[in-house]
């Protein structure tokens, strides 16, 4: 077989159709035939052997070719240099300029073809192509490889599979994706899990990844839609049919429905590095061929997968390697990009319509979907037909949108669906410990699995700080959901019958307002959340009530006949109730949140431990009114939180503190407290109470006076305290002088005092990570920090001496791995090294601000270009005014252009900036 058959055959099984002239009878011009196969052609190869040019067929066909590339109908033109120096055919000699000599002998009276030919033969020779030099070079084998993937490539970029016009924000989706997750230079086989929110955009990435890399592989296959395709019987048949034909190459191959011919079809693919995509997958058995015997495809397969169920590739880790790739929505820039681009058929706004964008881009939350359909909806359309569609949709959503987000919710079960209802109308933004226990009291058990689903489904996420979050779209169409058992109150309620049914009641108000309720009526009442409300007619309210929350409640106490045994949360903020003796009768025992915050009323928080003995969390922050604390409270053995911060006037507050599972203890701005003062050396002091020490569980501990002097010795016993924040304190407590006094402390804040001299804070906090000393201003030295140190915030600590800024931006450099003679890509070279920086410091009014910061979007955009272990983020605020010149790349002004090269191996980045501040309050330096 020749090279060119052996070529055409491998390039078939490749499933790329081929043309050959070999079957078209020659005559002195090419035919017809030929010429439309040509013009009609992506690539053509051209195998110039040493008696190429003694065909004047081949010549004139080589002339059509070389126009077709020329005037864009051909993409590409592989010249393969058989046995043939390619400079022999650039330049006609050897038996190339024989054999045209002859011909030009031959039509004398046309020599503009020969010229025609001479001038194909010199363009086609400076196309990259491959050249076959017999025993020595590359195999005829290894070139055909080459150009079949190089064919592929061109294949592949001309028939794209993502059809979508405008791509936003993708480009460094993609790269993320296959830099970070899908390693193509790896050799392993693994599968890529693309989950999401709905319409966040997971089928348009992975079909543009699709796009991009298909041509690395055997044989490539984008199965879409699996979801709605798993609604009929034959599915996996289906499925099979597809991958043979687009990776196989088969045309209507057939696949049986036996056990035997499945693992028939099956066993064609596992010879081939194969890439396919499973589109909108749900369900796990619909594919699960495919996974069982995954270890046999060939090295380096890829398999993506996009569903909205995290937990069906948790599942599918049982078969082969998954990887996870969550696709978050678009940023702002990007919103208004692709808002615009469908709104306006350009990338920007008119001036005019700026703000009206920017209400929508902030309905749509950088939802793709949303942003799709809404801006297409208003292409064309004035600004009052604008601003009447955005009230419409904040009232009204979008049928469209929300059909394709109610996917998600019907998949999911019953309780699922209620706990999900719950958490749209009620819960959204609490944190998740709340919920659970909300959740536990309505429905007998507790919802850990249930949460996991939403979680799983991306129709709720857990943010860091613990909170539940939801899309404000998703939230949209579930409160559309339970509308019939949601009374949301706006003016006057229209409820005329139905008042059983009602689950919960939401109501905020700009301002106070009168309402008229029938609470009687509501028998089934599960939450009520009032803002700015006024009730005045308040005699009942449902048994089954588990959270109350009631901002600017107007009543000074709840009426005598409130029977409230199953209620779980008490929220009052800033409303006028007394904790009385009508209060002190109740007995909530189900009650395990209690907030009084901005209660101006409150003088004395009674005996609690009668009141509500299982209560968790306790707020009684900025009630500046309250003077007394029950002694009781500090024996609630279920408080994990309690809050005091801005109770200005509390004098008195429990002696002693065996509270064994508080976790965070807060006692900021409690300036008046009386009960704590001792003698020392004939002085009257303020001191903490020394069964501080038995808060074994505390984890986070907020206390600030100007009049404590000193902690007790008890505070060592802290051993779990994590974050300390201590502000108007004279000098630096001698009680945590002690080293290792607080092994696990990560955070200290320690503000605005007169300390002179910090201890040795490496022996004494070795894990602190985050250090916050800003506004003490006689503050001279700062000893060298642990090695776990991240973030120093030094602003207005004036009198801190240079050794200790040169000392503390050494160990950053050291921190983040900058070498000792940084070289900018652009910019002058400068040859200092991290111990010589020079400080100008006659300028101590202005501030420098010294950021590493690569967990910002900064990180994204390099997300390609660096490993993953560097991605670690560093912060040092120092007062100066020169920015040291080991940063080689400096500009004056309120930006700096540098490039970052696809070869930059560096581990490192750094960023300084160098402010100029004024300062209007606290501490203050010389005048500027």
């Amino acid at each position: 077989m020749g090279f060119t058959s052996t070529l055409k055959g491998i390039l078939e099984m490749r499933t790329i159709k081929t043309f050959m002239d070999d079957r078209i009878p020659r005559g002195e011009e090419i035919s017809a035939e030929l010429i439309k196969a040509i013009g009609s052609s992506m690539v053509s190869i051209i195998v110039f052997s040493e008696n190429y040019t003694s065909s004047t067929w081949c010549l004139d066909e080589l002339v059509k070719i070389i126009e077709c590339k020329e005037n864009g109908q051909m993409v590409k033109v592989i010249p393969i240099f058989y046995k043939v120096d390619p400079a022999e055919v650039r330049h006609q000699k050897g038996k190339f300029g024989k054999h045209l000599k002859e011909h030009e002998k031959k039509i004398e009276d046309n020599m503009k073809k020969v010229q025609k030919w001479r001038k194909a033969l010199t363009r086609a020779s400076n196309f990259t192509g491959h050249h076959y030099k017999g025993n020595y070079g590359p195999s005829e084998f290894k070139i055909i490889q080459d150009i079949s993937e190089e064919i592929l490539s061109v294949k592949l970029d001309c028939t794209k599979i993502s059809a979508t016009k405008y791509l936003v924000g993708i480009n460094s989706r993609i790269s993320d994706v296959i830099y970070r997750c899908l390693d193509l230079q790896s050799n392993f086989s693994c599968t890529l899990g693309i989950y999401g929110l709905p319409g966040v955009g997971k089928t348009t990435i992975a079909k543009a990844i699709f796009d991009t890399i298909r041509h690395r592989f055997d044989g490539s296959s984008f199965l879409e839609n699996v979801r709605e395709k798993s609604k009929r019987n034959d599915v996996v048949i289906q499925l099979q049919e597809t991958l043979c034909n687009e990776i196989l190459g088969y045309r209507n191959l057939m696949v049986g429905s036996t056990s035997r011919e499945n693992n028939m079809t099956i066993e064609r693919l596992y010879h081939k590095r194969i890439l396919v995509v499973l589109d909108d997958v749900e369900k796990l058995e619909k594919i699960e061929f495919f996974f069982e015997n995954f270890d046999r495809f060939a090295s380096g397969s890829r398999i993506i997968i996009t569903t909205r169920d995290k937990h069906l590739l948790d599942t599918l880790q049982k078969y082969c390697c998954v990887r996870y790739y969550k696709v978050k929505a678009l940023n702002v820039h990007e919103s208004r990009e692709l808002f615009c681009q469908h709104a306006f058929g350009r990338n920007r706004p008119d001036e005019d319509s700026l703000e009206l964008v920017n209400q929508f881009i902030h309905y749509a939350k950088g939802l793709p979907l949303a942003l799709k359909i809404i801006g297409a909806e208003l292409y064309g359309k004035t600004n009052d037909e604008w601003k009447s569609a955005l009230e419409k949709y904040k009232r009204y959503p979008n049928g469209d949108i929300q059909e394709i987000l109610k996917i998600s919710y019907d998949g999911l079960e019953q309780p699922q669906q209620e706990i999900f209802l719950d958490i749209a109308c009620f819960l959204k933004g609490e944190k998740k410990d709340f919920v659970v226990d909300i959740l536990t009291s309505i429905y007998c058990n507790e919802p850990h699995h249930d949460i996991k689903r939403l979680i799983d489904k991306c129709l709720i996420a857990v943010r860091r700080d613990g909170k539940l979050w939801m899309h404000d779209l998703i939230q949209q169409m579930g409160q559309k959901l339970e509308q019939s058992r949601l009374l949301c109150y706006k003016g006057a309620p229209q409820v005329n019958k139905g008042w059983n049914a009602i689950r919960g009641i939401a109501v905020d108000l700009p301002e106070e307002r009168n309402m008229q309720l029938d609470f009687k009526k509501m028998k089934n009442l599960i939450y009520l959340k009032i803002r700015n409300g006024i009730s005045e007619d308040l005699e009942f309210l449902s048994h089954e009530l588990r959270l109350f929350e009631w901002y600017g409640f107007s009543l000074t106490s709840f009426p005598s006949n409130f029977f409230l045994q199953n209620l779980v949360a008490l929220r009052m903020h800033g409303s006028h109730i007394q904790l009385d003796e009508h209060f002190e009768r109740y007995r909530f025992k189900s009650l395990k949140y209690m907030s009084f915050r901005d209660c101006k009323n409150i003088r004395i928080l009674p005996d609690l431990s009668v009141i509500a003995p299982n209560i968790k969390e306790l707020d009684m922050s900025r009630c500046e009114n309250l003077v007394e604390v029950h002694q009781s409270v500090g024996l609630l053995e279920k408080l994990e939180l309690w809050n005091l911060n801005g109770c200005k006037n509390l004098k008195i507050i429990p002696r002693s503190l065996q509270l064994k599972s508080l976790r965070r203890f807060r006692l900021f701005g409690c300036e008046s407290l009386e009960n704590f003062l001792e003698i020392q050396q004939g002085t009257e002091i303020l001191v903490l109470p020394s069964s501080i020490g038995d808060l074994t569980s505390l984890s986070s501990l907020h206390i600030s006076s100007k009049n404590y002097t000193d902690l007790p010795s008890s505070f060592s016993k802290l051993q779990h305290l994590r974050f300390l924040h201590m502000s108007n304190w004279e000098n630096f407590p001698k009680a945590l002088d002690t080293p290792g006094c607080l092994p696990k402390l990560a955070k200290l804040y320690f503000c605005n005092s007169n300390a002179t001299t910090l201890p040795e804070i490496g022996s004494r906090f070795p894990q602190l990570g985050y250090l916050n000393i800003q506004g003490c201003c006689k503050l001279q030295e700062i000893p060298r920090l642990p090695p776990s140190i991240k973030y120093v915030d030094a602003r207005n600590c004036y009198s801190l001496d240079s050794q200790s800024r040169r000392r503390l931006l050494s160990q950053f450099g050291d921190m983040v791995g900058l070498p000792q003679n940084l070289a900018c890509v652009m910019g002058p070279s400068n040859q200092d090294s991290l111990s010589e920086m020079d400080y100008d410091t006659s300028k101590i009014g202005s501030t420098s601000e010294f950021e590493m910061d690569v967990a910002s979007e900064f990180e994204t955009d390099l997300a390609s270009k660096f490993p993953l272990d560097w991605r670690d983020s560093y912060e040092l605020l120092l007062p100066g005014t020169r920015i040291p010149e080991w940063f080689n790349h400096q500009s004056v002004g309120s930006s700096i252009s540098f490039s970052i090269y696809n070869g930059l191996k560096s581990s490192a980045f750094a960023l300084c900036v160098a402010l100029k501040v004024e300062i209007k309050s606290g501490c203050r330096g010389p005048p500027l």
